[in-house]
């Protein structure tokens, strides 16, 4: 154990408060009441519930408990060595001392409800708090954070908005900083804006107060783990068999190649498609603002670039990877952003 003490927040309000027998929580907002002057009632935005079925049962008294319990945790550890510990080993840990303050205060929990608060808590300590169900579903294809009270996600096409919920804007910004942080970035007021990967190599951007006015804006693009190829787009339609043929000839014989196109337009989607024609045996050299492209290929460097430091130096651009790569004896380079001055090395005959 580390940090414990005898006694856990005997003064947290709400902390002694047994948690009663739950009652459903709604799942779709009630319609609004219909508008003066309006012919027809204006609906409210549906909320898609996210929890398990088990999870959208718990109430108010449960979150209450929650933040009592979680409070105590963090009166009685000492996060700078919890910061040191494997993530299983600091998991079992936090269970353990939870479990124990569950007893010292008498709260009486079902053992699935005892669960629940144990995978809450330590995802709130170790893990990424409410967006952690959301992270676990591969059908999700954006996950988009406006403020601590809104998240919306995407799922086949359509943008929907979730009943996830942080604490506040703090707990939001934890959340953020725990996530640039596993890539050596960071995000407050000197530095507002991030790029940033998650390990699945999930893409993440946060935009933070003051350019962000109503609280921390978070945004989560997944990648599917099963990868499409370019035979399964063309049997989804969306390319013909003869542009099929087309790219792959491109990528057989390392013809520069450009790719454009809209968010959501499926960019990524099709580069990773092109790479499956690259020979095992070639030396390709990767360069991204924030590394998300994951080839089969076991010759494969990997460069990310680097934002100043809190002094304003130590940048590293996409333009200086570009120039440095050519000095790599590269087979294939692959720029994974073209937005600045890298155009034109790219560009080139």
């Amino acid at each position: 154990m580390f940090g414990k003490r005898t006694t856990f927040g005997g003064n947290t309000p709400g902390a002694n408060t047994p948690a009663s027998r739950p009652t459903p929580a709604p799942v779709v907002q009630a319609a609004s009441r219909e508008l003066s002057r309006s012919p027809e009632p204006k609906r409210a935005e549906e909320v898609i519930d996210v929890r398990s079925p088990e999870a959208a049962q718990r109430d108010t008294e449960y979150f209450q408990t929650k933040s009592a319990i979680f409070n105590a945790l963090i009166d009685s550890i000492d996060l700078s060595q919890l910061a040191t510990m494997e993530m299983e080993t600091a998991r079992e840990e936090i269970r353990d001392i939870v479990a124990e303050i569950i007893a010292l205060k008498s709260i009486i929990m079902s053992i699935s409800e005892q669960e629940d608060l144990l995978e809450d808590i330590c995802n709130d300590v170790l893990g990424y708090g409410p967006l952690e169900p959301l992270l676990a579903r591969d059908d999700i294809a954006d996950i988009m954070v406006n403020g601590s009270q809104k998240c919306y996600i995407e799922v086949a096409g359509k943008v929907k908005l979730t009943n996830v919920r942080f604490r506040d804007d703090a707990h939001l910004m934890n959340v953020c900083q725990r996530i640039v942080s596993q890539v050596g970035r960071r995000v407050d007021e000197s530095s507002p804006i991030c790029d940033a990967r998650l390990p699945d190599g999930s893409r993440v951007n946060v935009i933070a107060p003051p350019l962000a006015i109503d609280g921390a804006a978070l945004t989560i693009r997944k990648f599917k783990k099963d990868k499409l190829t370019l035979p399964q787009l063309v049997k989804y339609n969306s390319i013909s068999p003869e542009g099929a043929e087309v790219l792959r000839i491109l990528g057989r014989v390392r013809a520069n190649v450009l790719i454009s196109g809209g968010t959501g337009s499926g960019k990524t989607t099709l580069l990773n498609c092109l790479t499956a024609f690259i020979e095992k045996d070639e030396r390709v050299i990767t360069c991204e603002d924030s590394a998300e492209l994951q080839l089969q290929q076991p010759h494969v460097v990997r460069l990310e670039t680097r934002p100043p430091n809190l002094e304003g130096e130590g940048e590293i651009t996409m333009r200086d990877l570009v120039k440095n790569c050519l000095r790599m004896r590269p087979e294939r380079i692959i720029v994974g952003e073209v937005r600045g001055p890298e155009a034109s090395i790219c560009c080139r005959p």
